[in-house]
């Protein structure tokens, strides 16, 4: 208790007290200018009345400390502070008036008032070191959602957990929904405010986090903004997997557009290489034929199917690594395609630079994908049928019937040859078109941390929602078009059998009891091996449609199209079933090297 004592000194009495270190002093102050001073040094200072000259000054109390920028009395704030004294004030504007907490150590609410008031710092938190303007630092590889709370270890992989917030790392892909970004970028600003000028309203983040997902190809995922996370330049979207305007797909990478004069020349160039080799191949066969020789056109087709059957499996195992990291090689294999940019691959997909809505989705490559068979085979069956209309009329007025029925004949071949070559060639990609619609051919991905919410998109094109109402319509599509991949191989199996059973006639090669225009699927193997093409057929569609629906990163995709690889090389080797030794060699080569890239 304080105690006091009169003391009389000349003419003056004087009162003398002692008091405790929580005693407030009150001041009774005339002087203006007296009153201004005193709120810097530890005193709150108001008026007794507009119009008197007096003002009341009280000495801070315990728990707060004199404000020298706001001139008043303000409570320690919450974190390593304490005042258990009065009339304490800031010595300058960069200290504080307030005593620091043992370390390991701190305040909750703020206005600490004794020692006593600093309490243990929560789990996670750094207790070595003295708890600043927080609930102490976080240990390293823990993170905090409020300013004053504990601390957890850092949540997902792919995460950095470092001055008490997360960041995503390079390599990893995380997207945030609704306002969950800017009141995270919110609290993160205000946790490095090392100060006590933080935003009181954003010091917690109650919100979840995105989940984290690992970018297929992680030097697309730069991750140059470390909370919002983006992409390398020239990449976009989901997983970073598809290509800004400007650029364009090649084998996996976005390349930067070239200019439109290059990509004139480059299709002015590929269109004369092409008519010169038309040119070469009708004068070379029909020089031949007189010759009664093998036909460039039978070599060439013989020896294309090997190669295109080669680049339509390895085309679609390339398209799916864009689900498994690429190694080193195939980033520079694309920087060298980015220079001899002379191919038709480049070709095709290029000019989505100068018309944007040639970059083709799924449903438009399915879409294209049924409608070429289908066109295809109505337009031969129409010509076909008004050829023979017109020989119809022709028989009736006998108008050189007979030479009209050579001349039709022979075109018929031609129309039936060249629409047989359209539906062999793209019977793998119209298949692949399908099978990219089914459901297996979808990938789910949580959204949030908690993985309450999910996503299922089609792995051939993030962008697409395989849960819409869509998509399900592009699904049925696809069931039915499904018919075409098992019909078109039986059709031709049906008519290479009907054909090898024909009586041949003497003096006539074995070749020759197949139509021209059936000619090249059996032309290149040995007689009893006339349905070894259908099983070429079966194996393209077979590996790729696995391929297509569980995606190569998956175990069954691995050891199914291995095992298949295996077995049809076996084969191939075993009974040899070509009748050119070349062409033999090609299609082991291809085969093996087809093996071991996968």
């Amino acid at each position: 208790m304080p105690w006091v004592k009169s003391l009389k000194v000349g003419l003056f009495n004087f009162n003398r007290s002692c008091v405790t270190s929580s005693y407030v002093t009150t001041l009774l102050v005339y002087n203006d200018r007296l009153t201004d001073t005193l709120p810097e040094r530890g005193f709150n200072c108001t008026k007794e009345a507009s119009y008197l000259r007096t003002s009341n000054c009280t000495s801070c109390v315990v728990g707060t400390y004199g404000n020298r920028i706001q001139g008043q009395c303000l409570p320690c704030p919450r974190g390593g502070f304490y005042q258990d004294e009065v009339g304490q004030y800031q010595s300058n504007s960069s200290d504080i008036g307030c005593k620091l907490c043992n370390r390991g150590t701190f305040v909750m609410h703020g206005g600490g008032n004794s020692s006593l008031s600093c309490k243990v710092c929560p789990e996670g938190t750094n207790k070595t070191e003295h708890a600043s303007y927080r609930a102490c630092f976080c240990l390293e590889n823990y993170f905090r959602r409020d300013r004053f709370g504990k601390c957890y270890l850092c949540p997902q992989e792919g995460l950095k957990c470092s001055s008490d917030y997360v960041t995503i790392q390079p390599g990893y892909y995380w997207k945030w929904s609704g306002p969950h970004l800017n009141l995270y970028e919110r609290y993160v600003e205000n946790l490095l405010t090392f100060s006590d000028t933080y935003d009181t309203s954003t010091s917690t983040f109650t919100e979840t986090f995105p989940k984290v997902h690992k970018c297929p190809q992680p030097f697309k995922c730069t991750n140059n903004d470390t909370i919002k996370g983006d992409c390398e330049e020239g990449y976009r979207g989901w997983l970073c997997t598809k290509c800004q305007e400007g650029y364009f797909p090649v084998i996996g990478f976005c390349q930067e557009c070239p200019s439109l004069w290059i990509f004139i020349g480059e299709i002015a160039a590929f269109v004369l290489v092409a008519v010169c080799f038309v040119l070469y191949v009708i004068y070379t066969y029909r020089r031949e034929r007189q010759l009664n020789q093998r036909s460039i056109v039978d070599v060439a087709l013989a020896r294309g199917k090997i190669v295109l059957g080669f680049y339509q499996i390895m085309g679609e195992f390339w398209d799916s690594l864009d689900t498994v990291h690429w190694p080193y090689i195939f980033r520079q294999l694309a920087d060298w395609m980015r220079i001899v940019q002379f191919n038709l691959a480049v070709l095709v997909v290029k000019p989505c630079c100068f018309f944007p809505k040639i970059n083709l989705s799924p449903y438009e490559m399915f879409v294209i994908g049924v409608s070429v068979p289908s066109i295809t085979v109505v337009f031969s069956l129409v010509t076909i049928v008004m050829f023979y209309v017109r020989l119809w009329y022709l028989k009736q007025y006998d108008i050189n019937f007979s030479v009209w029925n050579l001349k039709i004949e022979s075109w018929k071949d031609r129309i039936l040859t060249v629409a047989l070559l359209v539906l062999y060639v793209t019977y793998p990609s119209t298949s692949n078109a399908i099978f990219a619609l089914y459901p297996p051919a979808c990938d789910m991905f949580y959204l949030d941390e908690e993985n309450t919410s999910n996503v299922s998109l089609l792995r051939s094109d993030y962008s697409i929602d395989c849960k819409s109402d869509v998509h399900r319509k592009y699904v049925n599509a696809a069931y039915f078009a499904s018919l075409y991949v098992i019909v078109f191989p039986c059709s031709l199996f049906y008519l290479l059998r009907r054909y090898s059973k024909a009586e041949t006639i003497t003096d006539i090669t074995d070749g020759d009891r197949y139509p021209v225009w059936l000619r090249f699927l059996c032309e290149n193997y040995k007689d009893r091996f006339w349905f070894w093409e259908i099983i070429e057929l079966t194996r393209k569609v077979s590996q790729t449609f696995i391929i297509i629906l569980f995606g190569w990163n998956s175990p069954l995709s691995v050891t199914t199209t291995l095992t298949l690889s295996v077995i049809f090389l076996t084969l191939h080797a075993s009974y040899a079933p070509m009748r050119d030794k070349f062409e033999h060699y090609l299609q082991v080569g291809f085969t093996l090297n087809a093996f071991k890239m996968k």
